[in-house]
């Protein structure tokens, strides 16, 4: 069996949100492999405030979001 099949089926019955782990952890490693990450910007992070407002992952009051965040891990 080789790796491909194998990471398949360990992973064919996930649920979505960890498939979406899984990949973003994938293209972590791709891009380190490939040396592609962007050097560390002097930009301030307030830049970056507002990027998930039209997220549907995010789209809930913060405290129910923080409940659930909470209750995920319990």
């Amino acid at each position: 069996m080789n790796t491909t099949t194998r990471l398949y089926d360990v992973i064919k019955d996930f649920p979505d949100p960890v498939l979406a782990e899984i990949v973003d952890f994938a293209e972590f490693l791709r891009a380190k492999r490939l040396n592609l990450h962007p050097a560390v910007s002097d930009e301030p992070l307030m830049t970056l405030s507002g990027g998930l407002e039209k997220s549907k992952n995010f789209a809930d009051d913060p405290l129910v979001l923080q409940a659930r965040m909470r209750d995920e891990w319990t």
